[in-house]
């Protein structure tokens, strides 16, 4: 009885427990869920281009009462293999705005939109569960604009600034005439967020950025990732009339070279321009409102225009990229349309034309792309990851004791008269061969362990504190399992075929410079990645270059970077090959490299042999036509830079680095012997002496000669380097080669009797070399210039002049040498 009255109270008990925890539970209210306010929406630019990179914007409200980590992923189809994402943690009862890098697909031309497919996931609990707003669906979607005009402009905007203001922003209106002038729509991207993400990729959609405020320079997050944007093909127009020059200062670093010395207000303009234009003469303008100008002193800049003497517009290249300055107000640079433009064509209205000097700046140009596109090093780094094939000696042994078995059984039985015995011998020692072979091949797939390699192109910046890199990853993995990929400084990659169909890949965001890849399923064992990563050098790194009697040496402003197989490329021109004394870089007269060769010596080993592969797959497109770099740089080869890029820690490491260096010109010594190579001595056609208009078989932007059939008069203008001027010529060397069969070439001297040539040639085919010196040497100007001509006729006296045999110029080269610093002589 009292064990049953003690088993009651306990039953009892229980049940009141249970009851009192029912209630405390059905008292307590839920705990609200986590959503979104904005997921998906224009951010950044709010402006998108086909292919390029751009952000999208997030807002996620956490109402509870702990942290929350959630993630924000966006694809560009509802049915998506890649998706764009970013890790969001957001406190207790908070609201977090971010944004997340997104990379548009290719859109057509007829589409002004693309849809963009949002999704909020919360994976605490190791399972992903979509988190939506009320009467929304598991997708959320946004449309994008897309932007197809090219080029595309983008300009800052100040809060209280915007194209519908009462009075007329000239700045605006010389942008807009610009873009109108020459075919382009009139829409500008306005950049108006205060909080742009200090991403390189949020400007990748640009070709050009005006600067006529200092918002720039408001952010100063903003500096380094805008001017890793310019080093890489943008082209920046800055309005120094309106913009501060300390904020320019802080954007461009060394690079900026100019030195305030005041502003002053006129009334009266007459803008000039440096060089010749065949254009009427400019007139004088006078304004009722004084304008501005800015009076500065530049070094290192190519002048263009000039008020008074002083620069009014001048530009220098910056890596690949440009800037373009101006010192006088906009209101000088545009004028009032003389054709109003027709109402149905409101994209490219405007009251303003651009003045004969604003059209004649180098504006308004498409990004220039890297020399060296990522493709050229599949070949390079193919031969150096992947299977290895068994050696011949083991495979070859296993057949032949297969076969000399099968001889010995054959022989053994047929004595016996039991041949029939080879049914079951022969398959059991072909089993007994293959296992052995089998094996083989497995220890030869599994030799090659998990490997990495990177063939990286690494374009030095002007003031070489930052480097653009670009080039192609390999990794190789023949028992490919889950891995961590991705980046931590920074630089995007994207695996080509890299997953199974019906897989989505994930790129994942977690932090400003920090991401991963998700769900990566390789369908084989071997895959390869283009990638793109901007960053700061740990030190400078600049060449220094001057001209001398071994021709031109440049040495390190820091500590030299080991390097070897390098030459100088120099546009439309031949390379140079490079010799390493310590310290030193020399590139002589002799080291000129033929058409077609880009490393010095005869015999090249397997790696020199990629590497000479590399550049011609670089510097020579499919039709055979030289590409032509921008400005004399180094090209040349050492070990793979640290880029951060995040693979298996046990994956051995494999690669190379091609580094482009600008060159830079130092003034050589006065009174010295200098010998300057003829690749850089720079040539193009100009009139004839009688006035005749200039050959137009010479290209000199691409370096390339057309063939003719007529008889034809040329006259080259040879310049030499601004660093040995003045110069006194002692010798110069002219290198002529040329197919003319049949025909009669003459090479004349400037000033010289046209029937008394310097030298005369009949049916040349090939390569000629021409030493002129004392009375032959044709005269140097003030600005190093001098003159040659080349005349084509036919051989015969008496044939018909109007006719002769095909012919063709291959190439034409000018060595120069004398004392630099000396006054010309009469």
């Amino acid at each position: 009885m009292k064990r049953r009255l003690v088993f009651d109270l306990m039953f009892y008990c229980l049940c009141a427990a249970i009851a009192a925890e029912a209630g405390g539970q059905g008292g307590a209210e839920p705990q609200p869920p986590v959503r979104y306010s904005r997921l998906g929406s224009p951010c950044g630019l709010r402006q998108y281009v086909s292919t390029a990179w751009g952000v999208v914007g997030v807002d996620v409200i956490n109402p509870q009462n702990q942290p929350v980590d959630v993630l924000a992923a966006f694809s560009f189809s509802r049915d998506p293999d890649l998706q764009f994402a970013r890790r969001v943690g957001v406190p207790a009862q908070a609201i977090r705005r971010t944004w997340v890098p997104v990379r548009l697909p290719r859109v057509p031309t007829s589409r002004a939109s693309l849809p963009c497919y949002g999704l909020l996931i919360d994976d605490r609990s190791g399972a992903e569960a979509v988190l939506r707003s009320d009467h929304e669906g598991v997708q959320h979607s946004v449309l994008l604009r897309v932007n197809h005009d090219k080029p595309v402009t983008g300009a800052f905007l100040e809060p209280e600034e915007g194209p519908d203001r009462d009075d007329v922003d000239y700045a605006y209106e010389a942008a807009i005439a610009m873009r109108t002038a020459r075919g382009y729509q009139r829409g500008l991207v306005l950049i108006r967020d205060r909080d742009l993400p200090p991403l390189c990729e949020v400007f990748d959609g640009l070709d050009q950025i005006v600067l006529w405020n200092d918002r720039f320079a408001s952010d100063v997050a903003i500096l380094s990732p805008l001017r890793a944007w310019l080093n890489d093909g943008g082209e920046l127009w800055i309005m120094l009339d309106r913009v501060d020059a300390a904020g320019v200062e802080r954007l461009l670093g060394d690079v900026f070279t100019c030195q305030l010395v005041d502003r002053v207000a006129l009334h009266e303009v007459l803008i000039e321009a440096v060089e010749e234009i065949p254009f009427e003469s400019p007139e004088r303008e006078r304004y009722e409102q004084p304008l501005d100008l800015v009076r500065v002193l530049v070094s290192g800049m190519r002048v263009t225009h000039t008020v008074a003497g002083w620069p009014a517009a001048f530009w220098r290249p910056v890596g690949r990229g440009r800037v373009v300055f101006t010192t006088l107000e906009a209101r000088a640079w545009i004028g009032r349309a003389m054709a109003q433009r027709p109402r149905w064509d409101p994209n490219r209205m405007t009251d303003y034309w651009p003045t004969r000097q604003l059209e004649a700046l180098p504006l308004l140009r498409l990004r220039e792309p890297p020399l060296c596109q990522p493709g050229v090093f599949r070949a390079y780094l193919s031969e150096r990851i992947g299977y290895r094939i068994e050696s011949r000696g083991p495979v070859s042994g296993l057949l032949g004791l297969f076969c000399g078995g099968l001889l010995l059984a054959a022989v053994a039985l047929a004595r016996r008269r039991r041949l029939e015995h080879l049914a079951w011998i022969a398959p059991s020692l072909a089993l007994a061969a293959a296992v052995p072979l089998a094996g083989l091949g497995l220890r030869s797939q599994r030799a090659v362990p998990a490997t990495v390699g990177q063939a990286q192109f690494l374009e030095v910046s002007d003031g070489g504190d930052q480097i653009n890199a670009s080039g192609l990853l390999a990794f190789y993995d023949p028992a490919f399992a889950h891995k961590t990929l991705g980046a931590n400084q920074g630089g995007v990659f994207e695996p080509e075929d890299a997953t199974a169909a019906g897989t989505t890949r994930r790129m994942v965001w977690t932090d400003l410079d920090r991401w991963h890849w998700e769900h990566l399923r390789p369908t084989t064992g071997l895959w390869m990645a283009a990638f793109r990563r901007s960053g700061d050098l740990p030190r400078p790194l600049s060449l220094h270059g001057t001209f001398c009697d071994e021709g031109f040496v440049a040495h390190w402003t820091d500590s030299p970077l080991a390097l070897t197989d390098a030459m100088i490329a120099v546009p439309a021109q031949p390379s140079l090959a490079v010799q390493t004394d310590g310290s030193r870089l020399i590139a002589g007269p002799d080291d000129v490299l033929p058409p077609g060769r880009y490393l010095a010596g005869g015999w090249l080993s397997d790696e020199q042999r990629r590497r000479q592969a590399a550049f011609e797959s670089m510097l020579a497109s499919a039709d055979g036509k030289s590409r032509q770099v921008l400005r004399p740089m180094l090209l040349a080869w050492g070990d793979a830079l640290e880029m951060g890029l995040q693979f298996p820690s046990s994956a051995e490491r494999v690669g190379a680095a091609l580094w482009a260096i600008p060159l830079n010109f130092d003034r050589a010594v006065p009174g010295t012997q200098v010998v300057i190579p003829s690749p850089f001595v720079s040539f193009r056609t100009v009139n004839r002496p009688d006035g005749a208009a200039a050959s137009s078989l010479y290209d000199h932007r691409t370096g390339e000669w057309i063939a003719s059939q007529k008889p034809s008069e040329m006259w080259l203008r040879f310049q030499t380097p601004e660093a040995v001027l003045p110069l006194r010529l002692e010798r110069a060397r002219l290198t002529l080669q040329i197919t003319a069969p049949g025909c009669r070439v003459d090479i004349l001297r400037a000033g010289g009797d046209p029937r008394q040539p310097l030298r005369r040639l009949s049916n040349p085919i090939g390569l000629t070399e021409l030493t002129l010196s004392g009375d032959a040497l044709p005269p140097l100007d003030a600005e190093g210039r001098l003159l040659v001509g080349i005349v084509v006729g036919p051989l015969a006296d008496d044939g018909d002049p109007s006719q002769v045999q095909p012919w063709k110029i291959e190439r034409v080269q000018m060595e120069i040498a004398g004392i630099a610093g000396d006054e010309l002589r009469p």
